[in-house]
């Protein structure tokens, strides 16, 4: 019964993360913008393998993390705050068309293949890194998560590719629309607010904790 509650906080907690507005869905809109599904789908399997690095990590090296910094889930919440305000930023400046393939938003190389930005783009956000490193362990408390790993696998896997399809998806269905720069910028930002909102709300819990 413990198992199947906290099962299923994880499988609702990482959908919710997924869905948020971040680097790495967005980004996944973008290539489908600008390169097609193809590419997309691509980029798609390069953020769900970053994913799963990061969560083998939590699963095998959290105890050693945790001994280095016993402040670690504050400071990485810090981290993703802060970087959510600077995609924000970015967001709300961006004057470019979206469909210019050599948009930069989030620094992506053109250099790399489809793949690699969706790799890079995962170990390098701090959401992810907070969500496996922080709020994994929280989750499942004290319990150990080696038996379970490919349980967590499997159900990180496929939630993260029914998120991603669905941003896919919905770039194509909206892909239209976003001929016009005055829907492009309404868009962004719109991202932009949601994601100054969620990263001052973050700020303001973590502060107030940890001053506490």
């Amino acid at each position: 019964m413990q198992d199947l509650t906290q099962f299923s906080t994880y499988l609702f907690t990482l959908a919710i993360a997924a869905l948020l507005p971040g680097p790495g869905m967005t980004g996944l809109m973008l290539k489908t913008f600008t390169q097609g599904y193809q590419r997309a789908l691509l980029m798609l399997l390069g953020l769900i393998t970053g994913d799963v690095l990061f969560l083998l990590s939590s699963i095998f090296l959290i105890d050693f993390i945790h001994q280095l910094s016993p402040h670690f889930s504050v400071y990485m919440m810090l981290l993703c705050s802060f970087y959510l305000l600077y995609l924000s930023h970015q967001y709300w400046n961006f004057q470019d068309d979206l469909f210019n393939e050599n948009t930069q938003i989030l620094d992506i190389k053109i250099s790399f293949s489809a793949f690699q930005d969706g790799l890079l783009i995962s170990l390098s956000n701090p959401k992810t890194i907070s969500f496996y490193l922080a709020l994994v362990p929280i989750i499942f408390g004290s319990a150990s998560l080696q038996e379970k790993t490919i349980v967590l696998i499997g159900l990180t896997i496929l939630t993260l590719f029914i998120v991603g399809s669905l941003y896919i998806f919905a770039a194509l269905k909206i892909k239209k629309l976003l001929n016009h720069m005055l829907i492009q910028k309404l868009l962004l930002k719109g991202l932009a607010l949601m994601m100054c909102v969620l990263a001052f709300g973050m700020l303001y819990k973590e502060l107030h904790v940890f001053v506490l």
